[in-house]
């Protein structure tokens, strides 16, 4: 089918002592739209078709509305969308991908939040490092040439010990200048402030990392020594003994369930998330399981016993 041909428009209005500027597209040639157009996920995109209009057109202003936008940061990168940046930028190859994204992850520069990357604060810090001290290396345009020479050497037209040695003057100038700099300095990864209050003395507990991952440790160190497991995957449905949040939690034999992040003061934990609704016959907590299925969390509860003959 025919294409459908489009005229870029830019239409400058003047009123008084104003200039409105709008800008969009007219239709030359309709083509296959006659018959299909395709859906627009954006509605500004369905209307930004501008009529017919002719210079010295007089106008009538039938709605004057004023909209506020602002500048969108760009959106974090996906480990797809990442995918697709390296390869763009001819840095890694499809065999590195992969090993690339288990070492910024397991060595915790980066976390993920739903399907987005986000760096941490120790990513953040070593990432700062790296442009201060190693700003040569720490470039795009490095990594990918320095790709395409290893390519080479695997084919034979360069000789890697020539190329390593090239590579190791600069790297070890910008090394020697980095630890005179740093001489023997710990650069401190900034701790980030909870809401969990420490049951000890009382101060806000602060999110560390170590190797085995994050915990949350109390400011007041060495003074008060009070450490606690993050909590993870904080539920929206309050605790329903003291309205507190639910947290997952893994109990010692590496069984998941939900319990109250006020514990030890409040000592609620259930094998499921409750849904606020109380059983009819025991009067105890109705909680959703496995797939949603929704029973009495007492497990004496005659209801229970019902429950399991159903599945």
């Amino acid at each position: 089918m025919a294409a459908c041909v489009q005229d870029t428009v830019n239409v400058d209005i003047t009123a008084n002592d104003y200039l409105f500027k709008a800008s969009g597209y007219s239709v030359r040639f309709d083509g296959f739209t006659v018959l299909y157009v395709e859906g627009k996920d954006e509605e500004e995109e369905q209307e930004s078709s501008l009529p017919d209009m002719n210079e010295g057109d007089v106008l009538k202003l039938r709605d004057l509305a004023g909209n506020q936008h602002f500048t969108q940061p760009p959106a974090r990168y996906t480990e797809p969308t990442l995918i697709k940046a390296l390869d763009e930028n001819g840095i890694g190859r499809p065999s590195t991908y992969a090993p690339i994204l288990s070492n910024i992850l397991g060595r915790d520069y980066i976390e993920r939040v739903k399907k987005f990357l986000k760096p941490t604060e120790l990513g953040k810090v070593v990432s700062d490092l790296m442009v201060e001290y190693f700003n040569k290396i720490f470039e795009i345009k490095f990594t990918a040439g320095l790709e395409e020479q290893l390519d080479k050497i695997g084919a034979g037209e360069l000789d890697w010990i020539n190329t390593i040695e090239e590579f190791y003057k600069d790297f070890n100038t910008l090394y020697t200048k980095a630890e005179s700099s740093l001489n023997g300095k710990k650069v401190k990864v900034p701790d980030i402030e909870s809401d969990v209050i420490c049951d000890k003395c009382g101060r806000k507990m602060v999110v560390k990392s170590s190797r085995f991952g994050k915990f949350l440790a109390c400011p007041g160190y060495p003074e008060c020594k009070n450490t606690k497991p993050v909590p993870e995957d904080e539920i929206t449905q309050p605790c329903p003994k003291c309205g507190g949040k639910l947290v997952k939690r893994l109990s010692k034999k590496g069984n998941k369930f939900y319990g109250c992040a006020n514990y030890p003061n409040c000592d609620f934990a259930s094998p499921g998330i409750p849904t606020g609704d109380k059983c009819p016959e025991c009067d105890s907590y109705i909680i959703s399981g496995m797939k949603g299925k929704k029973y009495c969390m007492n497990s004496e509860c005659p209801s229970r016993a019902k429950t399991k003959k159903e599945k």
